[in-house]
């Protein structure tokens, strides 16, 4: 039924976004040491909106969980990211993925996972999933289309995106969020060595007459297929030399498939309890370009919320060659072949009640309201369902925020969230400050503490109807601290992270759950300094870190450098040309082990250290902008012979392969 009514609204919105394209035409650190891994339905994180310049036009983007802090939504120019389709490398720390883009991913420099309630224990896709939580509403009031297009050799190598969004009538604004990567050349690729990755996201929103009433509707579908090989048995030919095409290399799968599919539909409520100065209002409702019930700055605003959800998750995995004993081991449980299958359903009911002083009117700026209380209560219903059995499970969770001024110079931010029920006594509290030095700069630091139990697939595990384990681990007690220090003056930022880890659950050589009864710790340290001089760039980061226990195999620093020039050419052509540069030390990456979708300790091959380069060139006038980009140039210079891997037994297609891509802003 939801998969019938996303297409039904898909097709009819599609004659909305042509009748944009014949009138149109062009014309007129964000989170330092990757602190805090981001998850569907958590914390939504803008990557491509952060420290950009912009070609405002009046547009302001905002999420359902808070919509009181927008960004400036517009017309990006030159960016970091124009040049970077691959999402593992759309924000500060890259993640390590399986040679391609869209395949499982990790993320190089550790960040905590942030944890509520219940959870299947699958976050290779994370990147990829967008929750109802993570698709933003605009406020605008002229009309918009955002598309983008990539393409790596052939159409089978793509990346399509496109932003839509649209007054109509009073008080009621849609927006379309879409997405699709492929990659399944035959030619570039490793055999089997294939993947698509679709998400929709559907955006309704109305606001009443006065103001005081606002509805959110999302509707989210994504799906993830995949062939999977389970990686390289070498790296060279039987005889000796080193393969002619990609699809001649030896894989460990042949006939492996895996699917993942994740839909929600979100309803979402806010009501303000007391009125302010609605006659004031002089600006049409048609534009949901202002709130006249908040016209008053200054005024303290009470509003009580309601949000109720529905998901359904799917994942199937399977294997019909029968001769595979040798690979899945103790997870070969039936000669027949290899078939993993589990579904989830969850009903989720959330009331909180809310206050905060109002900003004013809105008209031609973001709304940036200050000093949010909010207090929450949280019903989920799980239903479960595995290779032989179905389960269900309630329960409550207690949530609170509150972000405050103590001082003029001091910014504070507090979560929280308690088990009430089902997972009692789970909880996460986290903390956030930022106190501002003049013209020095800033410091930021940040504390996350948090008791988590397990999740599924740490707990069980079915394969082809039979339990391959039924573990009863403790929780897991998790400490992170993070501080920062921004020097504006020379434009460098320094800062460490430690965490602190009791009773972790890892994955170990043969693919099993274990977990250790030993604390493991890490450290941390991370610098980021950027050069200018005329009109050449050079951009730095770089991170060292360790680990006390063998378990957790991280590389000990990484780097990533952008030497370009950024300039405009034939005085119209806004520019950035250069070279893009990353590496990690070597060390014994993890393996991934398709079946499970988890990644895994190994200790059979080494994943050597590796200066990946990438030419790139970023060019825009006025709304059209088109990047190119020659991947792995390395290649030209290192010994033919080597590969470059990031995990294990998973290297990138060893040509040089040269991407092209456009993107272009429509606004009518």
């Amino acid at each position: 039924m939801l998969r019938l009514l996303v297409s039904l609204i898909f097709i009819l919105s599609a004659n909305l976004l042509l009748a944009q394209f014949p009138t149109q035409g062009p014309g007129g650190f964000g989170n330092p040491g990757g602190f805090g891994q981001q998850r569907p339905g958590q914390l939504n994180v803008d990557t491509l909106q952060e420290d950009i310049k912009r070609d405002t036009f009046g547009a302001y983007r905002f999420f359902v969980k808070n919509p009181f802090h927008e960004k400036a939504f517009a017309d990006t120019l030159i960016t970091d990211y124009l040049h970077q389709h691959d999402p593992t490398r759309q924000r500060q720390w890259d993640y390590m993925h399986l040679g391609i883009s869209g395949s499982a991913a990790q993320p190089i420099v550790y960040q905590p996972l942030l944890r509520r309630g219940f959870d299947l224990g699958w976050h290779q896709y994370d990147l990829y999933l967008k929750s109802a939580d993570d698709i933003p509403f605009y406020r605008h009031e002229t009309a918009f289309t955002n598309v983008g297009y990539s393409q790596l050799g052939d159409q089978n190598n793509s990346f399509f995106t496109l932003q839509f969004s649209r007054n109509f009538g009073p008080g009621f604004n849609f927006s379309i969020d879409y997405q699709r990567l492929s990659e399944r050349g035959t030619t570039t690729l490793f055999n089997r060595q294939s993947l698509r990755n679709t998400t929709l996201g559907l955006n309704f929103w109305f606001k009443g007459k006065n103001g005081r009433y606002n509805a959110y509707l999302t509707l989210v579908n994504n799906k993830l297929e995949r062939n999977e090989n389970g990686g390289l048995v070498n790296d060279t030919l039987t005889l000796g030399g080193t393969f002619a095409t990609p699809a001649q290399a030896e894989v460990f799968l042949e006939a492996a498939r895996s699917r993942y599919q994740h839909e929600e539909v979100q309803f979402t409520q806010y009501f303000q309890l007391n009125r302010f100065g609605s006659k004031t209002d002089t600006v049409s409702q048609d534009s949901l370009d202002n709130l006249p019930a908040v016209a008053v700055a200054g005024k303290q605003i009470y509003q009580v919320a309601h949000t109720i959800s529905y998901q359904n998750i799917f994942s199937r995995y399977n294997d019909d060659n029968t001769n595979l004993a040798t690979f899945y081991k103790n997870f070969n449980t039936d000669p027949r072949g290899i078939r993993n299958f589990v579904g989830h359903q969850k009903v989720e009911n959330q009331f909180r009640l809310l206050t905060y002083r109002s900003q004013g009117p809105l008209v031609g700026r973001t709304r940036q309201e200050s000093g949010l209380l909010e207090l929450g209560l949280v019903h989920a219903y799980h239903r479960i369902e595995l290779e032989a059995k179905d389960s269900s499970l309630n329960e409550v969770f207690a949530t609170g925020r509150w972000d405050l001024q103590p001082l003029p110079l001091i910014d504070l931010r507090l979560n929280a969230k308690l088990g009430l029920l089902g997972n009692i006594g789970d909880y996460q509290a986290s903390g956030e400050i930022d106190f501002k030095l003049g013209k020095l700069g800033f410091l930021k630091g940040k504390a996350t503490n948090q008791l988590y139990s397990p999740s599924l697939i740490q707990r069980e595990f079915w394969v082809t109807q039979q339990r391959v384990w039924n573990n009863d681990f403790k929780k897991t007690l998790e400490s992170n601290l993070q501080a920062s220090l921004n020097i504006d003056r020379f434009d460098v930022e320094v800062g460490a992270a430690y965490h602190l880890i009791n009773n972790l659950i890892y994955f170990d050589t043969i693919g099993y759950a274990r977990q250790t009864g030993r604390p493991v710790s890490i450290l941390q340290l991370f610098l980021k300094k950027n050069f200018v001089i005329w009109r050449i760039h050079l951009d730095n980061q770089v991170v060292l870190q360790t680990a006390s226990e063998d378990i957790v195999r991280l590389p000990q620093f990484f780097g990533k450098h952008s030497l370009y020039f950024e300039g405009r050419l034939f005085r119209v052509l806004n520019s950035r040309i250069g070279v893009d540069v990353r590496y990690q030390a070597g060390y014994l990456a993890d393996y991934y082990l398709p079946l499970t979708g988890q990644f895994q300790v190994q200790d059979k091959r080494m994943v050597d250290f590796y200066p990946a380069a990438d030419v790139f060139g970023s060019f825009q006038i006025t709304k059209f902008r088109a990047f190119f980009k020659l991947e792995n140039v390395t290649r030209f210079i290192y010994p033919q012979n080597q590969l470059f891997y990031q995990t294990s037994f998973y290297p990138m297609p060893p040509s040089s392969g040269f991407r092209l891509g456009i993107r272009w802003f429509f606004v009518d």
